[in-house]
């Protein structure tokens, strides 16, 4: 009985080791999927840079590093709960594709022109319809 016990106590903790293993496995490519689909966060920490003393944005950068990596850890996480790990590994295979590649180069400039002035455009252009129903006409 004692034997009995003890394999099924092994066989338990064997199941929650290698489930405590894929989750893990889940959760890095799930912070790597974030890493790489983030530039827009990457495109407008440029214009912070700018506002900080050229001397001192290598310091800025070491200091916000782990700031970053915490946001990307949370998006990550994120992922995790609107994607399987299958989804994760597909879009990172897809990323990791020349053509991939490239949407990430792309998407990278179109958020530097949807960030200028297009949505300074767009802004004047909603500008006029939020007032006519927010005075109720």
């Amino acid at each position: 009985m004692k034997k009995t016990i003890l394999i099924l106590a092994l066989l338990v903790g064997t199941v929650f080791n290698l489930q405590a293993q894929e989750n893990d496995a889940f959760k890095e490519d799930a912070i790597r999927l974030a890493e790489m689909g983030s530039k827009a966060a990457e495109v407008s920490l440029n214009q912070v840079y700018t506002m900080i003393p050229e001397d001192k944005v290598e310091d800025f950068k070491k200091e916000l590093s782990p700031i970053m990596q915490n946001f990307y850890k949370k998006i990550g996480e994120k992922s995790m709960e609107l994607y399987t790990h299958d989804q994760v590994k597909e879009i990172l295979k897809f990323y990791d594709s020349e053509i991939g590649q490239k949407h990430l180069e792309v998407q990278e400039e179109m958020t530097k022109l949807t960030m200028g002035t297009m949505a300074q455009e767009l802004q004047m252009e909603l500008m006029p319809l939020m007032q006519k129903y927010m005075s109720g006409q």
